[in-house]
């Protein structure tokens, strides 16, 4: 005879008994242990204890004592299940002392997975949790696959960044959920000083190791309401809501402080890496596009290298035009000679 091979192992294997009449749960318990099939066995006596063990454990199976005629019951289960995706592919079984047709087409019509009777023998209800537990097993790797696809989708693979694709639609929702709400919004562009020399020079290894530790410095101090970005090639930025352009700064300076404690080693101990940076800010006072916002924080980045590379600059309205000395050009008051 021909015997069925599971899909999935024993040892990871957890049910949930529904259940608030103690004679049924304990019976219930030493016929689910019977089958060899569950690693852990919880109980619950309501609809809040189920949702307390859901949020802590994930569960291949539900099993429910039910007492008929009552759908409701069946239907409030499954509308519970239906509540998260991690829940909405758990099998629902119910257990009835009436096994009749009558019964079962009431149990599969209000979300029931199976419908059995107690006097179920051990094997019996192994082979029928089979095609459960394995179509359950298919779903989650399928939901996980698409988890995975997803994070591809919005995510690049050398920083682990948000990619340009994500940045494009966050910041354009952002800037609309500002302007809505009056609320604030800093954008910071992080440019890597230097970075098409140390390309030309040690290749694009080099390159590639550079940039997979700036955006690893970048991942571990942004706060979890910001979202930060590779914008291009060797250009960073994060998206700040609810922070000012003084805060957005603080942001940026412990950036580049925990980049000074993971400079590169050799063949690069020789090149350290700095970062030019720049803040825009738009406080949801008018209309604002995305675009404005992104040209605004490049002009702060530019407007710190006319001093030198490694600076943070936050962007200002106030035209003000540099000599190659650093000095200050008034022009309301122009001098010259006459």
């Amino acid at each position: 005879m021909p015997t069925l091979t599971p899909t999935w192992t024993e040892a990871d294997r957890t049910a949930v008994i529904l259940s608030d009449r103690a004679a049924s749960r304990d019976y219930l318990l030493r016929l689910l242990d019977c089958t060899g099939i569950f690693h852990q066995i919880h109980c619950a006596a309501d609809l809040n204890g189920i949702e307390a063990i859901l949020d802590e454990h994930a569960v291949d199976a539900l099993f429910f004592d039910w007492q008929p005629p009552d759908p409701e019951s069946i239907a409030e289960l499954a509308a519970c299940l239906d509540e998260q995706d991690d829940w909405r592919d758990i099998p629902l079984l119910v257990f009835t002392a009436e096994t009749s047709r009558e019964t079962a087409i009431c149990a599969f019509l209000n979300g029931a997975s199976d419908c059995l009777g107690y006097s179920i023998p051990a094997a019996d209800l192994r082979a029928r949790l089979y095609p459960h537990l394995n179509r359950k097993l298919r779903i989650d790797s399928l939901r996980e696959e698409n988890n995975q696809l997803a994070r591809l989708a919005i995510s690049d693979p050398l920083t682990g960044l948000y990619n340009r694709n994500y940045f494009d639609v966050a910041l354009q929702f952002e800037t609309a959920r500002c302007q809505r709400n009056g609320s604030l919004l800093s954008l910071l562009v992080i440019v890597i000083d230097r970075f098409n020399w140390l390309h030309a020079n040690f290749g694009y290894k080099a390159g590639d190791r550079v940039l997979g530790l700036v955006g690893g410095v970048i991942g571990d101090v942004v706060r979890r309401s910001d979202i930060p970005c590779r914008f291009n090639h060797q250009d960073f930025a994060v998206i700040m809501p609810e922070t000012t352009a003084p805060e957005a700064y603080g942001l940026a300076e412990r950036i580049r402080d925990e980049l000074n404690h993971r400079q590169p080693r050799h063949p690069l101990d020789r090149f350290s890496v700095t970062l030019s940076m720049g803040i825009s800010s738009i406080s949801g006072a008018g209309t604002f596009a995305p675009a404005n916002l992104i040209e605004e924080a490049y002009c702060a980045v530019e407007t710190g290298r006319r001093f030198g590379a490694g600076r943070t600059e936050i962007f200002s309205h106030n035209l003000e035009i540099f000599t190659e000395d650093g000095f200050r050009l008034d022009l309301e008051h122009p001098q010259g000679n006459a």
